[in-house]
C-alpha cells in the first residue's frame, strides 16, 4: 500500500501510460479495427482527429484534478460535484464495469489474442486461463510497489517496440500525406474517429492513484495529459505508414501487429511484437486491478489490503466460471460491461456544470463533447448485438 505522496513520478508515469490502453497494444491490436475497414486509407486523419476529440473528456478530467487529488478517482469528482448519493450510483456502476473487465479481459488475451501468434499455447488455454489471474492478484496483493516498477518497465519496453513497429511499416509501405485525406464516405470516417476516442477512455485509471502520486493533483494531470499526448504520438506513426497499405482487410485481423511484422521481417521480430503487446494487455489489467482497490477503500471505507484481497478471489472467480465456455462468457461479459464503463463516464460529464459552477463557453462544449462520446460507445456497443 502507499501512503498519501509516497508514490514516485516515474512510477505513476510508467502507470499512466500503461493504463491509456497501452501504446503498443492500442497501435499492433486494436487501432485497425477501431478506424474500420472503409476508413483504414485515411487512418492518419481518423487517429488524429479521434485524438483531438478526446481532448473533451480530458480537459473535463483536468478541471477535476485541479481541486480535487484523491484515490476515490472519478467518484470523488461526482461527490464533490453531485453528493455522495449520485456518487456510488457513479461508483458503483464503474466498479460493476471493471468487475467484469478483469476476466473477461483475460478471456481475450488467452483464447483471442495468443493463439493467434502462440498456437502451441492452445492446449494450454485452460491452465493459462486460471493461472494468469492467480499471479497478476497475487502479485498486486503481495508485493504492488515491485508490481508498479514492472508496469513502469512495460510501459518503457512498449514505447520502444511501438516505434520499431512504425519503423518496419514505414520501411515497407513508406509515408504518404494521403492518410490525412478523406478517401471514403464521411460517416464511416466519422465513426472511426469516435472509435479513436473510445480508446483512450482507460486513461481516467490512474486518477484512482491521486492521493498518493508525489505532487498530488499537479503531477496527476501533467503525467495523465503527458501519457495521453506519447500514446497519441505512437499511434499516429503507426496509422500514417498503416494508412499506405490501403488493405482494407487489416480491421479484421486478430493481431494485425503481429501479422504485418511477420510478412516483412520474419517471425523473430514478430514474436517480439506479439509478447510486447500480450504484456501491454496484462499491463491494463493490472491498472484496473489497482484502481478498483482504491475506488473500494474510499467509497466503502475498507483498507486497500482487504480490498485487494477480495477483488482477487472475485477476479480468479469469475476467471474460472469463465471456463464453462470462454467464448460465451466473453461475449456476454463484453457489451454489460462497456454500457456501464460509458454509463459511469457520462455521469461524470453530465455533474462537471455543478462542480463549476459557471462553466466557460469552452467547459460546456467540453461537456456536450465528451457526453456525446459516451453516448457514441452505448450505440456502438448495443449495435454490436453480441447475443444474437
Amino acid at each position: 500500500m502507499n501512503e498519501r505522496g509516497t508514490l514516485p513520478t516515474a512510477l505513476f508515469a510508467g502507470f499512466a501510460v500503461s493504463a491509456v490502453g497501452g501504446p503498443l497494444a492500442l497501435a499492433a491490436l486494436y487501432l485497425p479495427d477501431a478506424v474500420g475497414s472503409r476508413a483504414i486509407s485515411s487512418m492518419g486523419l481518423v487517429a488524429l482527429a479521434g485524438t483531438a476529440l478526446f481532448a473533451a473528456p480530458l480537459l473535463i478530467w483536468w478541471r477535476y484534478s485541479a481541486q480535487i487529488a484523491s484515490d476515490g478517482g472519478l467518484y470523488t469528482f461526482v461527490e464533490r460535484a453531485a453528493g455522495r448519493r449520485v456518487a456510488l450510483v457513479q461508483g458503483c456502476i464503474w466498479t460493476f464495469s471493471y468487475f467484469l473487465y478483469l476476466p473477461f479481459t483475460v478471456t481475450y488475451l488467452v483464447y483471442d489474442q495468443l493463439p493467434a501468434s502462440f498456437p502451441g499455447i492452445v492446449p494450454h488455454q485452460r491452465l493459462l486461463q486460471l493461472l494468469l489471474p492467480i499471479a497478476i492478484a497475487g502479485a498486486v496483493v503481495a508485493a504492488e510497489r515491485l508490481v508498479f516498477v514492472l508496469v513502469a518497465a512495460i510501459a518503457v519496453v512498449q514505447v520502444v517496440l511501438t516505434l520499431v513497429f512504425a519503423w518496419v511499416l514505414v520501411r515497407h509501405a513508406g509515408v504518404h500525406s494521403g492518410a490525412f485525406r478523406l478517401h471514403s464516405n464521411g460517416p464511416s470516417v466519422a465513426r472511426g474517429i469516435g472509435n479513436v476516442a473510445l480508446l483512450f477512455t482507460c486513461a481516467s485509471l490512474p486518477l484512482f492513484l491521486g492521493g498518493e502520486v508525489a505532487g498530488g493533483g499537479r503531477s496527476v494531470r501533467r503525467t495523465i495529459l503527458a501519457a495521453v499526448v506519447i500514446a497519441a504520438a505512437l499511434i499516429l506513426v503507426v496509422a500514417v505508414p498503416m494508412a499506405a497499405l490501403g488493405d482494407s482487410q487489416l480491421a479484421a485481423l486478430e493481431t494485425p501487429g503481429y501479422t504485418l511484422v511477420k510478412a516483412y521481417e520474419g517471425n523473430g521480430l514478430a514474436t517480439v511484437i506479439a509478447s510486447g503487446a500480450a504484456a501491454s494487455v496484462v499491463a491494463v489489467i493490472v491498472a484496473e486491478f489497482v484502481a478498483l482497490t482504491r475506488l473500494m477503500h474510499v467509497m466503502l471505507g475498507v483498507s486497500i489490503a482487504r480490498a485487494g484481497r477480495v477483488i482477487a478471489v472475485l477476479f480468479v472467480a469469475g476467471d474460472a466460471i469463465s471456463l464453462i465456455d470462454p467464448e460465451r462468457f466473453y461475449s456476454y461479459a463484453l457489451t454489460p460491461s462497456l454500457v456501464a464503463l460509458y454509463l459511469s463516464q457520462a455521469i461524470v460529464f453530465l455533474v462537471y456544470p455543478r462542480f463549476r459552477g459557471r462553466p466557460s463557453k469552452l467547459e460546456w462544449l467540453a461537456v456536450a463533447a465528451a457526453t456525446g462520446l459516451a453516448a457514441f460507445g452505448l450505440e456502438v456497443v448495443i449495435s454490436q448485438q453480441p447475443y444474437s
